[in-house]
């Protein structure tokens, strides 16, 4: 009883993730290595994962001296992610809404969403991202944004001055 009642709410909370933004499913070993370099994470670096699911990408931003944040909603992957990071200098999980974290202080923004959420997606880096900071969307595309450069399995998107900002 007791064993389909946990997985029952394991379940659950895999699937209220998946509504929000995407269920999880890790990236490749192989691409966390060539992503990061890709996106020119090195010391200094803010790095932001929204949907962190285990805290590799974090993990491993972190380890080359980057200030690298993963949030995730999942309790349950949330705590793998914190455990991973766990005395990592430089690394931070958070327990919250990747649609409610500012990516305005951020350098390097990582997702790997869901088709459906990457208009969403795209609509708040329009807003918040600055011009200098980069987004990397791994599998998925964000439908007709140019990327700034495209990989086997993902892209690097900037978003330009703001009007208002290059009036001042």
């Amino acid at each position: 009883m007791y064993l389909l009642l946990g997985f029952l709410v394991v379940a659950l909370l895999f699937m209220v993730t998946g509504v929000s933004g995407a269920p999880w499913v890790p990236a490749r070993t192989k691409d966390i290595t060539d992503l990061l370099d890709s996106a020119h994470v090195t010391k200094g670096t803010k790095f932001l994962e929204l949907g962190c699911g285990d805290g590799r990408l974090v993990k491993a931003a972190a380890q080359r001296g980057a200030q690298a944040i993963g949030y995730e909603l999942n309790p349950l992957l949330f705590l793998i992610a914190w455990f991973r990071c766990l005395g990592v200098a430089g690394a931070t999980i958070v327990l919250g809404d990747l649609w409610r974290v500012n990516l305005s202080s951020y350098d390097v923004v990582m997702a790997f969403l869901v088709p459906r959420t990457m208009p969403r997606l795209h609509a708040k880096a329009a807003k918040e991202l600055r011009p200098s900071a980069l987004l990397v969307s791994y599998i998925f595309p964000i439908e007709g944004k140019e990327a700034l450069k495209s990989y086997h399995s993902w892209r690097i998107y900037t978003y330009p001055v703001k009007k208002s900002a290059a009036k001042k």
